[in-house]
């Protein structure tokens, strides 16, 4: 039966993207790359590692995506400045992540994401606030680029940061990448005027530390994607009963 959205979870074949993680995590234990600097230019990387652009680009999406390595205007992708053995659990977290049905994946996201909402509006700092303007700005200025679904995760990632309970955001960082993989296939997430108004409505809740405001536009947000991720699953169980 072919694979489709909604399907039991099933171990992941390794990407050409995470070999090229593999073989950053290769360098940074033998002490090629350390802590702090700043990693070869794509074309050189490609030369070295064996791999076309386009997977050295993604492998650096998803390292950057995971807060491994930052890029810095005018310097290109550093390295962050954890020190090797953190960096190596976190490589290691990103190499062995799997796959999950989509409906799981997006139920555990809104209840994470709605009580993120929440404790962030009660505990974010004003740090975090200026944080939150800048991915908003972000995401509105890249709004017709192919960056929007990213810098739209990006927004809500910094949700889960000011939160101030670690444990959302690295559950956060376990369920979005499959999403955004689902995402992108199927484009399940068009462009839409309302997502801006959405952010900027869950924005000023966390601005006026209205917890139970921020909450509920959460909810709201995520509602549409729910539906349709509920709506697949009742369409392939009904498949499977047929």
């Amino acid at each position: 039966m072919e694979d489709s959205i909604i399907g039991l979870k099933e171990r992941s074949v390794e990407s050409p993207s995470d070999k090229v993680i593999s073989k950053i995590k290769e360098m940074i234990n033998s002490g090629i790359l350390k802590p702090g600097d700043r990693l070869p230019a794509e074309r050189k990387l490609a030369l070295d590692l064996g791999f076309g652009r386009t997977q050295i680009r993604e492998a650096l999406h998803k390292l950057e995506f995971y807060g491994i390595i930052k890029t810095l205007p005018q310097s290109g992708s550093v390295i962050n400045g954890l020190d090797i053995n953190t960096l190596d659990g976190l490589i290691s977290d990103v190499l062995n992540l799997q796959g999950y049905d989509f409906f799981s994946l997006v139920e555990t996201r809104l209840v994470l994401e709605v009580n993120a909402a929440r404790l962030c509006a009660e505990r974010r700092t004003k740090e975090d606030l200026e944080i939150l303007e800048r991915t908003y700005e972000d995401y509105i200025n890249n709004y017709n680029t192919t960056d929007r679904v990213r810098l739209d995760f990006a927004f809500h990632r910094a949700i889960a940061e000011a939160s101030h309970n670690p444990v959302f955001k690295a559950m956060l960082l376990i369920v979005i990448p499959d999403i955004m993989t689902i995402y992108h296939r199927d484009r399940i997430c068009p462009a839409s005027t309302a997502v801006i108004d959405e952010h900027r409505q869950i924005l000023n809740a966390i601005s006026s530390k209205d917890g139970e405001l921020a909450a509920q536009i959460m909810t709201q947000h995520l509602q549409g994607v729910v539906d349709f991720a509920r709506q697949k699953l009742n369409e392939s169980k009904n498949e499977r009963a047929s």
